[in-house]
């Protein structure tokens, strides 16, 4: 497959209530509450220089990848899960990108489930989905290799200002104590939540099949890989768009995915990376797209 860019007209769509929402570039709109005015500022200036540079940030070559996957699928609907969803941005632009014929693409339908596991995010995303109609699931919990429960970051006192939000846990892989993942819990900043597969997430929400799985789970991607063996075995996810932490983990996705998945495109965090058609591109995050062999 290709990843290429593509132009965006955003159509006239009314808002989901008369005030407290803006709308996005695809259609749908969001509640800006969900991100403060000074991070909201910051990113907004930080865009600006990436564009004076003649750069292009990567978060919105992201979307572009996005988007060339739909193209991509030969299929009238697709089945799309959001990882570390926080307030539903990738699900809200799929759904808007086939509900509006923003690209030419087949899928006409959707359907969507996003997992996140910072309480107040969570409600966001919710709402979000129940304003607008959106044919999707909203999961509270975090994605791992198996079920259960953990420790994650939650910063109750000002939600709209605290992004990369990550499981904490209290003892680290080696058996020892986790002196950060304590800290977090004693000074009250972390909560327990669900912990869920996406093998089980398959099962209990009944996909038979997942078109795009798509996650920003801050340090997590190898274990939610490790959590969808069977689901990878037996053919049933067709494409992962992954935010990548550390460049030892997309090293560590690439061993697992490798012999059934064709690695399309693989970004540096941290580094100007290079894709044909698009200039210079700003990685905060690395990015892996990856596209099942045979598809």
């Amino acid at each position: 497959m290709i990843v290429r860019h593509f132009d965006i007209n955003t159509p006239k769509v009314m808002a989901p209530g008369k005030e407290g929402w803006e709308q996005l570039s695809l259609g749908y709109y969001w509640m800006p509450k969900c991100r403060a005015a000074n991070f909201r500022a910051a990113l907004e200036e930080l865009y600006m220089r990436i564009r004076e540079s003649g750069n292009i940030a990567g978060g919105q070559f992201q979307q572009d990848c996005m988007l060339s996957i739909l193209a991509d699928i030969k299929k009238d609907k697709v089945n799309i899960f959001e990882l570390g969803a926080g307030w539903g941005r990738v699900c809200l632009d799929v759904a808007a990108a086939i509900d509006f014929n923003i690209i030419q693409c087949a899928p006409k339908k959707y359907n969507c489930l996003a997992v996140e596991a910072e309480p107040v995010h969570y409600e966001w995303l919710k709402r979000h989905f129940e304003a607008q109609n959106i044919s999707g699931i909203a999961v509270f919990g975090a994605v791992s290799n198996e079920n259960g429960s953990c420790q994650f970051d939650s910063f109750s006192s000002s939600p709209d200002s605290e992004y990369g939000q990550a499981m904490s846990p209290l003892i680290g892989r080696r058996g020892f104590p986790n002196v950060r993942g304590l800290l977090k819990f004693l000074r009250g900043r972390t909560v327990r939540v669900p912990t869920y597969t996406l093998d089980f997430l398959m099962q209990k929400y009944r996909f038979k099949h997942v078109d795009i799985v798509q996650m920003d789970v801050q340090g997590a991607e190898c274990d939610v890989i490790l959590g969808a063996v069977d689901s990878i075995n037996e053919g049933l996810i067709d494409y992962f768009l992954i935010n990548i932490h550390l460049d030892e983990y997309g090293n560590m996705i690439h061993g697992l995915l490798s012999d059934k998945y064709t690695l399309v495109i693989d970004l540096k965090r941290g580094h100007l990376g290079s894709v044909e058609g698009f200039p210079p591109i700003h990685c905060h995050d690395g990015i892996q797209l990856y596209k099942r062999k045979g598809v």
